[in-house]
């Protein structure tokens, strides 16, 4: 499907609010608006087109594009001019995103925990209220590393199941 360079009311509201969600997360915002830009096209989209549905400079918009390409979020692809770069969102860039920014999180968590307890395992001083939290801690970060990975397991299957997908990532 191509896209005209209107862009709906609808679409727009979803690429302010990609953006915005970027930026709680304390992400930049421009990585968010471009990433809500790519989702929002049926074909590949060039700096240029980005400069202009974004209303910024191409200098910025190439800085973020090649981030979001280093966190597997945005690939480049063809297009229609072989002397322009052309930029697609990864095929799974919601499960990207995910894998990208929440579940090195749940591992850093888990991992203090566990080393923590470690060093007061091995005689290093500690109150109870700080062992007790720490084993509550590892569990939490556990629980949820084990519920994220098979969650990546399901997501899989129902990406296969639901957009039949040849791709064997999930």
């Amino acid at each position: 499907m191509t896209h005209s360079n209107q862009l709906s009311e609808t679409e727009r509201d979803f690429i302010e609010e990609i953006g915005n969600g970027y930026e709680s997360r304390g992400l930049r915002r421009l990585q968010g608006l471009i990433l809500g830009t790519l989702l929002t096209q049926g074909d590949p989209v060039s700096l240029d087109k980005l400069t202009e549905v974004l209303g910024r400079t191409k200098g910025p918009i190439s800085i973020s594009v090649r981030r979001l390409e280093d966190l597997g979020l945005a690939r480049k692809v063809e297009g229609p001019n072989n002397r322009r770069n052309y930029y697609a969102s990864h095929p799974n860039v919601f499960f990207e995103s995910f894998a990208q920014l929440k579940l090195p999180t749940v591992r850093k968590n888990k991992d203090l925990a566990e080393r923590l307890l470690a060093r007061i395992a091995a005689g290093e001083e500690s109150s109870e209220e700080t062992t007790e939290s720490l084993r509550h801690m590892e569990a939490f970060y556990s629980l949820l590393e084990s519920f994220l990975e098979d969650f990546a397991e399901r997501w899989a299957e129902v990406r296969q199941e639901r957009f039949e997908t040849d791709e064997a990532t999930p």
